[in-house]
């Protein structure tokens, strides 16, 4: 076979050196917030062109498969997904860190990465054509329903409540279709000027988890009065390889889902690992230990997001259609070093194109390697850090993090006000994940929907066009089963918490009457913002989440007779207020003082307020603190990575 026949090319130094260092840079770009693989790869694509095509495409092949898996440093360690295809991984690896356990997920996460990942180069090896064939038989219609699979997945699994997580999922597609329709041309819901180019899904991501943490930073540092940030428990690596290789099932059901997922063109890591997550869960026999820390829950979704780099090159080679953003932006890099997808890449370019392929089956194990030794030093030090100075260090890379997407201050206004939003929303049982998946599957779910109902009205009608054909009946088979089987648990559950077996988050009237009305505005928007074509989308996810309010609502009023509403303590919200107002000074001062200067400013003020004891030794350690940490700020964005960031008047 050719792959055979060219593999020793990998094995040249020059290509060893690059992917090492290829691997190793990935890792790090990976495990910061808002650096995701598709913008890791696009950054680096500047630096293939004094290369010859096989370093080049090897070089960001290796970025690809490294960044992957970083994102999951950052997502267990403090919560903040590095990635869209981590946010599976957060769900059980976070909590797995609180309870000290942030060693052994991390090792859980690079080994089944390491396993997902081999095996899912092996399918791009060994199955591409017919692959191929299957790729194609994914039309607008099924598109349309693999991005509601994502949705009410994560709706019902990323939360404890099957209709807020519903709600959380819906929501976060109507916020995706803020802006130009790409489709129609037709502006909507632009109320501001912040909003006309849309909400970016990183500032979203980062918003979502971040600043929620940030306040759960806070109040962590004031509750606890400690210096650390969590415990840090000692695992073997040896344990870990073990208990990994056993979890047949889990690494079964999450590799698989990577390869499916990975083949079917623009669906991306983050269905493969939630449809991962949430079948392991199902098939666990013991659903309720998934959310509090369950390894399972870690190794389906690790093993899954990196199986489907692999295939999600398939469409790419063959056929010239990504399987995924950052295999689009992959794309750019093959077509500016002069190679266009289709058989000419394994005949004419064969050499180039098998290179390619083996450093990708050696990157996975330079990545397994790094990213353990990389986890065993970031959890060492992020686990001891203290809270009062996690909270200033992520307020300030979220800020620059979403600043660097596209140098632009409203980006950061956006990601400020979601995350605002998802704090209160999370006291209140809401969860930041189905809201992040459905602000990144919207434009899938819409361009898809839009364009089959184009074709339906051609033809046999939109209800024959959606609803028949097999690959359509049995996605919405998974949507309506994953729906019933989280009632079914969240009932028991309910039942077994008031026969006392386990807690229970009860509805909270306060929390179900906010997103009553934040639903009212956006169906009012919808309804009276414009009419036409462009808001019929938008306008059926209103009535959607219309519906879903009413039951919360509903619900609500039924758990307050039985006296079972509950709310975040008053001292909760007095708490955070202050460093709220920091923030806000900080986004309003951020180009006046310039970037670096406010930066330093809103570091110190937080940490000096969160600080457990205002002794004359602590204060002054926060000087030099801050002076060090936002020097590798500006060293990491300033130069390495050349973001231009407001200068202001002081700096």
């Amino acid at each position: 076979m050719e792959f055979f026949q060219f593999f020793g090319d990998v094995l040249t130094l020059e290509i060893m050196v690059v992917l090492v260092l290829a691997t190793g840079a990935g890792l790090v770009l990976g495990a910061m917030p808002g650096l995701s693989p598709t913008m890791a790869v696009a950054l680096l694509i500047p630096f293939t062109f004094h290369m010859d095509s096989a370093t080049g495409l090897v070089l960001l092949g290796a970025v690809y498969t490294a960044t992957v898996a970083g994102g999951a440093i950052s997502g267990i360690l403090v919560n903040i997904p590095g990635a869209p295809a981590n946010i599976a991984t957060v769900l059980d690896g976070h909590p797995m860190a609180r309870q000290g356990r942030a060693s052994e997920a991390l090792h859980y996460c690079f080994i089944s990465s390491f396993i997902g990942g081999v095996i899912g180069v092996l399918v791009l090896i060994f199955f591409t054509p017919p692959l191929a064939e299957l790729a194609l038989a994914f039309g607008p219609a099924e598109l349309f329903w693999i991005a509601i699979v994502g949705v009410t997945v994560i709706g019902s699994v990323g939360s404890k409540s099957v209709v807020k997580g519903l709600l959380s999922g819906a929501a976060g597609l109507w916020i995706s279709t803020i802006g130009i329709s790409p489709i129609f041309g037709e502006a909507r819901f632009v109320f501001t000027d912040h909003v006309t180019g849309g909400v970016h899904v990183v500032a979203a991501l980062i918003g979502l988890f971040a600043i929620p943490q940030v306040f759960q930073l806070m109040v962590t540092a004031r509750e606890k009065n400690t210096g650390s940030l969590y415990s840090l428990e000692s695992h073997r690596l040896f344990d870990s390889i073990r208990y990994n290789l056993r979890r047949i099932k889990a690494l079964v059901v999450g590799t698989v889902s990577g390869i499916v997922v990975g083949i079917i063109p623009g669906a991306g890591g983050q269905i493969a690992g939630l449809v991962a997550y949430d079948q392991v869960r199902k098939f666990s026999g013991e659903p309720d230990r998934f959310g509090k820390g369950e390894p399972d829950g870690v190794i389906a979704a690790e093993s899954a997001n990196n199986a489907m780099v692999g295939p999600s090159l398939v469409p790419l080679l063959t056929l010239g259609v990504p399987g995924s953003p950052t295999a689009a932006v992959l794309l750019g890099g093959l077509l500016i070093n002069g190679l266009f997808p289709g058989p000419d890449l394994f005949t004419v370019h064969a050499q180039v194109t098998w290179t390619f392929i083996g450093a990708l089956l050696v990157a996975q194990g330079l990545m397994v390697v790094m990213g353990l030794g990389l986890s065993r030093t970031s959890s060492h030090w992020v686990m001891r850090v203290p809270s009062h100075y996690m909270a200033a260090a992520v307020t300030v890379l979220a800020v620059i993090g979403t600043y660097s997407i596209q140098n632009s201050y409203s980006d950061v206004l956006v990601m400020a006000v979601l995350g605002a939003v998802m704090y209160v929303g999370s006291r209140y049982g809401f969860s930041a994940a189905p809201m992040v998946l459905g602000i990144i599957l919207g434009p899938i779910a819409e361009d898809n929907f839009q364009m089959g109902k184009m074709i339906a009205d051609t033809g046999e009608g939109a209800l024959s066009y959606f609803f028949l054909g097999t690959i359509n009946i049995i996605l919405i088979v998974i949507c309506v089963v994953s729906i019933a089987y989280s009632i079914v648990a969240e009932l028991k559950q309910r039942r077994r918490s008031v026969a006392g077996d386990v807690e229970s988050d009860p509805p909270r009237l306060a929390g179900s009457v906010g997103a009553v009305g934040l639903v009212a505005l956006m169906l009012g928007a919808a309804f009276f913002a414009g009419s036409g074509e462009a808001f019929f989308f938008p306008r059926l996810l209103a009535l959607i989440m219309t519906a879903l309010a009413a039951l919360l609502l509903w619900d609500s009023f039924r758990a307050l007779k039985a006296g079972g509403d509950s709310g975040p303590s008053d001292g909760v919200w007095r708490d955070i207020a202050t460093g709220s107002a920091v923030i806000v000074v900080y986004l309003t001062v951020l180009e006046v003082l310039g970037f670096y200067a406010s930066s330093f400013l809103a570091f110190a003020l937080i940490a000096l307020f969160y600080l457990p004891s205002r002794d004359r030794s602590s204060v002054v350690r926060l000087l030099p603190v801050s002076i060090v940490f936002i020097g590798i700020v500006y060293l990491s964005f300033e130069h390495m990575l050349q973001v231009m960031t407001p200068r202001g008047i002081l700096f």
